[in-house]
């Protein structure tokens, strides 16, 4: 018998994280930073490589989550890695993953390569740096996102959302 508290993956989602941009200095004693990212999705947690003493990182690294409840946003968490001390925040932000999800469940056999299916705007308290948009892209239902960090002075950081249908999974 299946425990209750296990939910079910409804899709998996691909976070390619690609680059940050105008991060903050983390250690006064060099002026740099050692940013990676963290994504924590329920009980899921992952990370990204460290790119040493770097304001402006580039990962181009893919984070996949198993997705269970598609309201339930995806933190993400810069950190500056110490060797000596805890690593230290360089910011946060939440990426909303409605909006891919909703896409998702159309169904684009039809659709052109890079049909717009949404387009969100960077208002109130989400963490948009610029507008985001949903699209068909190569085969896939994919969202490009500038994330502004809070918590900190400056720092933005750019991900793509891809995602991945689960066989057997109806959405």
């Amino acid at each position: 018998m299946a425990s209750a508290s296990k939910e079910e993956v409804i899709g998996k989602l691909n976070v390619r994280v690609l680059r940050g941009n105008n991060l903050v200095i983390a250690d006064p004693l060099t002026h740099t930073s050692d940013p990676y990212v963290v994504l924590q999705y329920g009980a899921q947690k992952l990370k990204t490589s460290v790119q040493k003493k770097n304001p402006n990182p580039v990962w181009k690294e893919v984070l996949q989550l198993s997705v269970t409840n598609p309201t339930k946003p995806v933190h993400l968490e810069v950190f500056d890695e110490d060797k000596f001390t805890a690593d230290d925040s360089m910011g946060v932000a939440e990426i909303n993953i409605t909006d891919i999800y909703d896409a998702a469940k159309l169904n684009l056999s039809h659709a052109t390569n890079g049909t717009r299916i949404k387009t969100i705007y960077p208002v109130g308290a989400n963490y948009l740096g610029g507008e985001s948009h949903v699209q068909w892209k190569d085969g896939k239902v994919v969202q490009d996102l500038i994330l502004k960090l809070k918590k900190v002075d400056s720092g933005l950081i750019v991900v793509q959302l891809e995602w991945v249908h689960v066989p057997g999974v109806k959405l």
